[in-house]
């Protein structure tokens, strides 16, 4: 359907900005609070501008045209990939006492807020920071705009057309039947009190106007907001308050943004720990469709290396986080952020800031450099939010540059730090050494907290000396036993770059995709050459290779007849074969659909699950419980499929039981479940009624383009 639709409409389509591929896992993200950062273009600043920067309410003068005057800077200091905060227009009015100087206030999703530039100063920063190797992520917010109760009043426009407000929306409202909730293009359900299940995606958090993503405009509106970045050149997007939202929506709208382009797009589930509840499981289970910022893990390393925390307990945390994911090398890093206190406004320890700094930058995932990290920017007026957004000191002299430009260079060359394994060497209170690997490569870390000290532990490493690249300090490899001095509160890095036998994938980018999506294979030894084979069952498809270099590979996903949620796919390269990696796969072009079970239907007690017969479906999803009686989700389903699905219960990190049920659906927006299924004669005509409405649309659009 998405080729039909390209080849009918291709007289209306903007061609997007072609991507220099990145593999995300070899690169470092440099975080921007867009406002704060540098002053490119003195006449956008006004309104509600303080040039003093006192007032962290107010605007301080940060513009796009700003950061691209300083690419250059961000550039040396190894960087790959610049985050933005939001862009999109915002509010014209002070909200109690702040200005939407953060941008998280939307009010036009199809226009770039005036401060911060146009879409024009938007495009030349792409096009600046492709010349330098590194490309532009930009921080979207489709859970919500802007204040409800303040400011603009929940007010929402389309490039500049006014399309409503929370109080004129609350009029047109209505009571969804299946789910209790009042909605239109807002959520009218009041505010969130407890950050747990359906109330936690249907309410408001801080008063702010939320998206109700299910009505047909919204959902479009959104999709083509973010196409807007994509078409300009943008190569991913973090996803503010993922918690927030429906998965079964966030899946179709990551799947729409990657039949686009094989984007690097990570989601913010705002949690300081993780733990053994529903929501949380279901979302380490989400992240395996795509990244998360790996919150949970930040206030650990600021403990142990700010205050003296144990490194055992560390390593136990850390590798207990990691082991939720499918692709831990996704996980996105961070020590300081926009959220967050900034590590050096909560401990003085330089040494600790940077151990954790060469932590950051040597775990498993994707690291983070927030602004100023690497110049100690602090504010002396306080620790969190606004404080934690100063604005920015331009210094890429320090240690702190020195342990990050040096370890940025390190991880572009090392597949080991790139992809690696993570397993513990050598553990205790005040010292810890750990090794990463991928194949062949190997590197290992080692820090110490306490005097130096003499250390000696088994690494199957070929004899030799290897130097420290942060400080030179060798160590010395004899018959597979290490022996070295650990420096007092450092981090030592060595690198091992042995010769890979046979290809190997470790990376997948997206690894969320349907059927002519483009996918980015990263690793080591693929040749000059060879096949990428998608697996599912017993059925295998090779794939069309767009690109082919000994690190990467570029192919398009091929469609497979596939039951289970994930495909395998394998390099195979001059007669090796490479070992298996996983694909999240989605059968055919998505819709967002609402999926209703009605309560009759069930006699038991306790969370209920359903699991279905088609990719989609085939992990266990989570059902609510409405008040009106019905069990519901909002799940993405492929169109004009028919499929059935198990009821199951039990909780959401032991085992699930099955029920004796098993319903029919077929898609659509709302899919009430029923007892019976829906005949393949059924299926096929409505198929091709739905081809011929197509159809009909397209010649109805031609017809008027004559004219």
């Amino acid at each position: 359907m998405r080729k039909i639709w390209a080849a009918l409409f291709i007289f209306v389509l903007i061609a997007p900005g072609a991507l220099a591929y990145q593999i995300p896992e070899k690169g470092v993200i440099y975080q921007i609070m867009v406002d704060r950062f540098y002053d490119g273009n003195q006449s956008n600043d006004r309104p509600f501008y303080d040039p003093t920067h006192r007032n962290y309410y107010l605007y301080w003068g940060g513009d796009l045209e700003g950061i691209t005057e300083k690419l250059d800077y961000i550039k040396s200091l190894g960087v790959s990939m610049i985050w933005l905060s939001p862009i999109n227009d915002n509010i014209n009015r002070m909200a109690g006492i702040s200005t939407p100087y953060h941008g998280y206030w939307t009010r036009d999703y199809k226009r770039i807020e005036e401060h911060f530039g146009d879409w024009k100063a938007f495009k030349r920063l792409v096009e600046e920071a492709r010349k330098r190797n590194m490309c532009i992520i930009v921080g979207f917010v489709p859970n919500h705009s802007n204040p409800e109760d303040g400011g603009e009043f929940g007010s929402l426009y389309d490039n500049g057309t006014k399309i409503t407000d929370f109080f004129r929306d609350e009029k047109n409202a209505t009571v969804n039947p299946y789910t209790g909730s009042r909605e239109f293009i807002y959520h009218h359900n009041g505010r969130v009190k407890n950050y747990y299940g359906w109330e936690m995606k249907s309410k408001s958090i801080f008063g702010l106007a939320d998206f109700n993503q299910l009505n047909p405009w919204v959902d479009s509106y959104l999709k083509e907001s973010l196409s807007l970045f994509i078409k300009a050149g943008a190569c991913g997007f973090r996803m503010d308050a993922v918690k927030h939202m429906d998965l079964g929506w966030l899946t179709n709208f990551y799947a729409h943004a990657y039949s686009e382009e094989p984007l690097l797009i990570y989601g913010e589930y705002y949690r300081l720990d993780y733990g053994e509840d529903a929501d949380m499981y279901d979302f380490y289970r989400y992240s395996n469709i795509s990244p998360l910022l790996s919150i949970p893990i930040r206030n650990k390393i600021v403990s142990t290396l700010g205050f003296g925390g144990s490194f055992e307990e560390l390593a136990d945390y850390l590798h207990r986080y990691y082991s939720h994911f499918v692709y831990p090398n996704k996980a996105v890093n961070f020590l300081d952020n926009h959220d967050l206190p900034r590590f050096l406004s909560e401990s003085r320890s330089k040494d600790g800031y940077h151990m954790a700094l060469g932590l950051l930058m040597t775990l498993p995932g994707i690291p983070v450099i927030y602004y100023g990290d690497e110049s100690y920017l602090v504010s002396r007026e306080g620790r969190g939010d606004p404080y934690n957004r100063p604005m920015m000191i331009f210094n890429n002299t320090t240690e702190a540059a020195r342990i990050i430009r040096t370890l940025a260079e390190l991880r572009k060359e090392s597949n080991a730090l790139a992809y690696g394994g993570f397993r513990d060497i050598y553990k205790s209170y005040t010292t810890w050494a750990f090794e990463r690997s991928f194949g062949n490569e190997k590197a290992l870390i080692i820090m110490n907290k306490r005097e130096a000290r003499e250390l000696n532990f088994d690494l199957n490493w070929s004899d030799g000396t290897y130097r420290d690249v942060l400080y030179g300090v060798e160590m010395s490899v004899k018959n597979g036993r290490a022996a070295l001095k650990a420096p007092e509160n450092r981090i030592l890095v060595f690198s091992y770059a042995g010769k890979q036998e046979r290809p190997l994938i470790g990376s997948v980018t997206p690894y969320l995709a349907q059927p002519e999506d483009r996918i980015i294979l990263g690793g080591a030894a693929f040749g000059k050459g060879g096949r990428v084979i998608i697996k599912s069952g017993e059925e295998k498809r090779d794939a069309r290779i767009l690109e082919w270099s000994d690190g990467m590979i570029v192919f398009e996903m091929p469609k497979i007849r596939a039951k289970g949620a994930w495909v395998n796919v394998t390099v195979e390269s001059d007669g090796k074969m490479s070992n298996t990696m996983k694909i999240r796969y989605l059968s055919g072009e998505q819709m967002p659909a609402l999926l209703v079970v009605n309560g009759s239907y069930v006699n038991a007690t306790g969370q209920l699950w359903v699991k279905g017969d088609i990719p989609e479906l085939a992990e266990p999803i989570p059902l609510y419980r409405s008040k009106t009686g019905y069990y519901f989700q909002i799940v993405s389903l492929p169109r004009w499929a028919t499929f059935s699905v198990r009821l199951y219960r039990g909780p959401a990190w032991g085992e699930l039981e099955a029920l004796n049920v098993t319903l029919y659906g077929r898609s659509n927006s709302t899919v009430i479940l029923r007892r019976t299924p829906y005949s393949q004669e059924g299926h096929e005509r409505w198929q091709l009624y739905g081809g011929l409405a197509v159809l009909s649309l397209v010649l109805v659009i031609l017809s008027f383009r004559r004219r």
